[in-house]
């Protein structure tokens, strides 16, 4: 049996590809979720950062070399009812598309909630990219976008 779940994300994503110590500390960036209409709650100890991956091309060419923007976003961690540990989280892969505006070229999404994996339904998810900025001394950039993304589960 298959469950479909939606995912209403607002965010505010700071994405920096190097930060200071001193900056990080001052700066770390915001996120909000709500799934279901439950609050995916972050961890207060980490910064948001993301990195840029360059990733090559696939041996038969149809996949051409890029760099995307690589981001997890952890929440709390505890044992499911069977024991197992279990992480919530949320994975983004953004393409890196420079200064760009709108919706990423190539953006993918993955989820860990409520002891259940979720994987993004491209069809019915949207990322907008609302602002870019890069630093004055062009180390690191800010990022800021709204998501809005339907989400699938697979279970018994």
């Amino acid at each position: 049996m298959r469950w479909t779940y939606t995912i209403a994300l607002l965010a505010v994503l700071l994405i920096g590809t190097s930060l200071k110590p001193e900056e990080e500390a001052k700066d770390k960036g915001s996120f909000t979720a709500t799934v279901d209409g439950k609050t995916f709650v972050p961890r207060e100890d980490q910064s948001l950062k993301g990195i840029l991956v360059s990733k090559t091309s696939s041996m038969d060419g149809r996949t051409p070399a890029r760099t995307i923007i690589s981001t997890t976003i952890n929440g709390k961690s505890y044992d499911k009812t069977d024991g197992k540990p279990f992480n919530e989280s949320v994975q983004f892969e953004l393409a890196y598309e420079a200064e760009k505006l709108g919706e990423p070229a190539l953006f993918a999404m993955a989820l860990q909630f409520n002891s259940t994996d979720f994987s993004m339904i491209k069809e019915q998810s949207h990322i907008k990219i609302t602002q870019f900025t890069w630093e004055t001394d062009h180390k690191h950039f800010r990022m800021w976008a709204d998501f809005d993304c339907k989400m699938r589960s697979w279970g018994y």
